[in-house]
């Protein structure tokens, strides 16, 4: 029987702290459901799900880059992370159900991406794991998603902006796919533009949730957002070619190819 002594395997007993995360991450969520309703509360579950399992089968990575053996406690960084999540899983609720508040998407999407610069400070700070890495570039994903999605339903972005949302999610799988069939990964170069691109889609969702901005602020506000949307979506884009291009040896490497941990944007 497994259990938190010191004769457990770190693994089981990061697991068993993880479940106890995603049981409070559930709680919470439960005690939104009168205020927010049904509706709301389903569309959150599933997001959330997502994220906890993408979490869950990743759990083997809460260690350093060096390769040691997995942690067995998250850490502050990654709770933060999964907070970060939670956030955007309760955003997703605005996708089918209609605010108690017009400031209650902008709120939690302004948390959910807020955060980042958090998580990142504090995992610099205490220990930086490829979980977290793993999980931070999900949850910003994530975020940008339903975030799209959310100011789509609101007539503040045009709906093509929801490929910003999906992009991620093609290269992870693309990269995945090509683990599964052998062919080779690389690791990512550094970029000072990747962080940037990544921040310009925060900052057009951002701008979209606002009361008062996009499909609220009328004809005018919606052609200004739609063309800083096109922009946006264009270099990121152009960020995500670029760097399928690195992690599948096209632009040419020496370096021996390793498992790609994702892209933040």
């Amino acid at each position: 029987m497994v259990g938190l002594g010191s004769q457990a395997d770190p693994l089981d007993r990061l697991r068993l702290r993880f479940v106890a995360v995603a049981a409070l991450g559930l709680l919470g969520l439960a005690a939104l459901w009168r205020p927010l309703g049904t509706e709301w509360a389903l569309a959150a579950a599933a997001p959330g799900t997502y994220l906890a399992a993408y979490a869950w089968t990743s759990l083997d990575a809460n260690r350093p880059s060096d390769g040691d053996d997995p942690r067995a406690r998250l850490g502050p960084a990654n709770l933060i992370t999964l907070f970060r999540g939670w956030l955007a899983a309760v955003l997703a609720g605005a996708v089918v159900a209609s605010p108690p508040s017009p400031w209650v998407p902008a709120a939690l999407f302004a948390g959910a991406v807020g955060l980042d610069a958090v998580d990142g400070a504090v995992a610099r700070r205490t220990t930086e794991t490829v979980l977290g890495a793993r999980v931070d570039g999900a949850t910003d994903a994530l975020a940008v998603l339903v975030g799209a999605s959310v100011a789509v339903a609101l007539g503040s972005l045009p709906a093509w902006y929801l490929v910003a949302g999906g992009v991620w999610y093609a290269y992870a799988g693309s990269l995945w796919r090509r683990r599964r069939t052998g062919a080779p990964v690389y690791e990512l170069p550094p970029s000072r533009v990747r962080p940037l691109v990544g921040t310009a889609q925060f900052a057009v969702v951002a701008l979209a949730l606002l009361p008062g901005v996009g499909g609220a602020g009328g004809s005018e506000g919606v052609v200004w957002l739609t063309a800083l949307a096109g922009v946006s979506l264009a270099a990121l884009l152009g960020s995500f070619a670029r760097d399928w291009a690195a992690a599948t040896g096209r632009l040419g490497r020496d370096d021996p190819p390793v498992s790609a941990e994702g892209n933040g944007g």
